[in-house]
């Protein structure tokens, strides 16, 4: 994708504002200060932004995320999905004026200062014709390993790193997953009859590392609880929730906000079958 070429010129009375900005990993910061970690954390490789303008309406501003593969493009969106399906892209989600959304190797983040109706006529117009030229790109193939039962599908994140994992759920100030660009993880919600568990499923390039992360997460979360032979556990922790664990291999499980044993139980029997 040209930044230039693919840009519209004109979207519903709004036109192009200047020339495209472009800016790599070198220079992300100086166009959004301390957000672009969550970009370099997916392999960000350049953004392109573009601004439009109209007689009396909002400004709005296009930026193009040109990520290394379509999984981290993915990953990107998966960071916050929830909003409006406006059929754009290969997802989408459009809230107060601001539409993100992913296609292929690309992440579109396009917001229209005021949210007016012509104004998202005008954001989805330009999403549209940005998205139109690029192939559809694969979703992480690691995300099959998320049990389907009970899952509620837009609460799924795909990520690599402990930046990443923070903030979306904060389990210590070090990394005491090991987690890295190497590691694929996923967090997601499952409400079983009403209740609801949170899983961290997290895939590490090898068996060692996963041993090492299950070590860490033992000594610094479950305050050295001698684990059990076997390759699951299940402990209480303060506030009397039940903190499920399961290793496989390269892969390590973690079950939280379980309010009973027996349904920590069921989510990592459910996980095992698909690991």
């Amino acid at each position: 994708m040209r930044s230039k070429t693919h840009f519209p010129a004109e979207a519903n009375g709004w036109t192009r504002a200047g020339d495209t900005r472009v800016f790599g990993r070198d220079t992300v910061f100086d166009y959004m200060n301390g957000a672009g970690e969550l970009y370099l954390a997916y392999d960000f490789q350049r953004v392109h932004v573009q601004d439009y303008v109209r007689d009396g309406g909002p400004r709005i501003v296009a930026e193009a995320y040109e990520m290394a593969s379509s999984q981290d493009a993915f990953g990107v969106f998966s960071n916050d999905p929830e909003g409006e399906d406006v059929g754009v892209g290969q997802g989408n989600a459009y809230a107060v004026g601001l539409l993100c959304m992913w296609k292929g190797a690309w992440f579109f983040r396009i917001l229209a200062e005021s949210d007016t109706l012509e104004a998202k006529a005008a954001v989805v117009a330009i999403a549209r014709t940005l998205a139109e030229p690029i192939a559809d790109g694969p979703k992480p193939q690691f995300l099959g390993r998320l049990p389907s039962s009970h899952l509620e599908t837009v609460s799924v994140r795909y990520f690599h790193t402990h930046v990443t994992l923070n903030s979306l759920y904060y389990l210590a100030d070090g990394n005491i997953l090991g987690l890295s660009p190497r590691t694929e993880a996923a967090l997601a919600t499952y409400r079983p009859s009403g209740g609801k568990l949170v899983l961290l499923l997290v895939r590490h390039p090898s068996a060692r590392d996963a041993q090492s992360a299950y070590r860490e997460f033992s000594r610094v979360y479950l305050k050295d609880k001698p684990p059990p032979d076997g390759p699951r556990r299940i402990e209480t922790i303060e506030g009397g929730q039940q903190v499920g664990v399961l290793i496989k291999d390269t892969f390590l499980a973690l079950v939280f906000e379980a309010t009973s044993r027996d349904a920590c139980q069921r989510l990592l029997d459910d996980v095992a079958k698909h690991l």
